[in-house]
């Protein structure tokens, strides 16, 4: 499995918890609920890259072919490896004078 090995910039980094719980409404208005399998971590990264960190992060993603295949990252935040995949299918950056590159990446946790 690839690891993902770049680091991102520590002055932006967004954690959260997806839950999937199924909500079910009946006629008469009464609900029920269900939890479907456990919750998964969500990361929200940016990155300040010269182009070549930010072409190698580019060819990764592209090889993964977005959401399609996990890899391993560690968190910066608890230190812990995880098996995630990229939230989106798209991937955009700002080029600054082709010197800095600025992107974000959203990752989630593959249970």
């Amino acid at each position: 499995m690839a690891v993902f090995t770049w680091k991102c910039d520590m002055s932006d980094v967004k954690e959260g918890i997806q839950f999937n719980n199924l909500i079910t409404e009946f006629e008469s208005g009464k609900e029920q609920r269900r939890v479907k399998g456990a919750p998964r971590r969500t990361w929200k990264l940016r990155f300040k890259k010269d182009q070549v960190d930010a072409d190698e992060i580019w060819d990764f993603y592209v090889a993964r072919k977005g959401t399609f295949e996990p890899f391993e990252w560690t968190s910066p935040i608890d230190g812990k490896t995880y098996t995630v995949r990229f939230a989106q299918d798209n991937l955009q950056r700002s080029v600054l004078w082709k010197v800095l590159y600025d992107f974000g990446l959203d990752l989630i946790e593959v249970i």
